[in-house]
């Protein structure tokens, strides 16, 4: 099956989704993410980043210094959870905790962003570091409870990017639990042109199989 453009993936997916995009460390998720974000900008879709310890700073960096025009970036509203470095139209800035405190802010500051009567296109970049520095299951566990309350909100279509290597570090790995709570799984690998992802599963059977390719 011949592969397609990343951006392309936009028009597959439903309002309410939780989309679940693995990768490596050996990969570079910032142009998944650029392409991604220029595709929402061409279907008038409002972008909104949810950004864990600075993570979004480093997606731009990486593709600034590749050549890539950030304006996509630069213009998303962003949720900001830990970090220092403001990238993008913060919406709010939310303390790195864990449990109920974060849940609530979380919730305040989602219910600020949206927009009546669109769906909103919400990465979430980072939330591998969040896990690494958990001081216990229950934290993670809470976390993953957490996300799957959104799933089918259709104010947003989330687009999960986790590193998959960094979650194989911790002591108790939440990647097979978010796996199973995604409606649509990507796996993304780096190859000798890019980025190939594949759909592993989705509740859209259209794509399951299908390639994308940066």
């Amino acid at each position: 099956m011949k592969a397609v453009e990343v951006g392309e993936l936009v028009k597959y997916l439903k309002p309410g989704e939780t989309v679940l995009i693995k990768y490596d460390s050996k990969n570079m998720p910032a142009y998944v993410l650029h392409y991604l974000m220029e595709q929402a900008k061409e279907k008038n879709m409002p972008v909104l980043v949810d950004d864990y310890l600075d993570t979004l700073y480093l997606y731009k960096t990486h593709l600034e210094l590749s050549g890539y025009d950030t304006t996509s970036i630069e213009s998303a509203k962003v949720i900001k959870v830990g970090g220092i470095k403001e990238v993008g139209r913060i919406v709010e800035k939310i303390p790195l905790s864990t449990g109920p405190a974060l849940k609530e802010n979380y919730r305040k500051a989602y219910q600020k962003a949206k927009i009546e009567g669109k769906t909103l296109l919400n990465p979430v970049i980072g939330l591998e570091k969040f896990f690494v520095i958990s001081d216990s299951k229950i934290d993670m566990l809470s976390e993953i409870e957490d996300i799957a309350l959104y799933v089918g909100d259709k104010t947003r279509i989330a687009l999960y990017f986790l590193n998959e290597d960094v979650l194989g570090s911790t002591k108790f790995n939440p990647l097979p639990l978010l796996e199973s709570l995604a409606t649509t799984l990507i796996a993304a690998k780096r190859d000798e042109r890019g980025c190939l992802l594949t759909v592993v599963k989705s509740i859209n059977p259209e794509i399951e199989g299908k390639r994308f390719r940066t």
